[in-house]
């Protein structure tokens, strides 16, 4: 899907995660599901500054 922000041209670029699709009841007749992915640890960025500081 190409997208345009102020002029610009871009990709937008999805994630690719693996999800599986989980029953949780009915909602007026139909089969109410939800996606859940995977509890995956995300990987923190060493050395990351926000406005001026060290996040941790």
């Amino acid at each position: 899907m190409s997208l345009k922000y102020r002029g610009v041209d871009y990709e937008a670029a999805t994630a690719q995660v693996p999800v599986s699709e989980e029953v949780i009841g009915r909602y007026r007749g139909a089969v109410a599901t939800r996606h859940v992915a995977p509890q995956v640890k995300a990987d923190h960025p060493q050395g990351l500054k926000y406005r001026g500081a060290l996040v941790r």
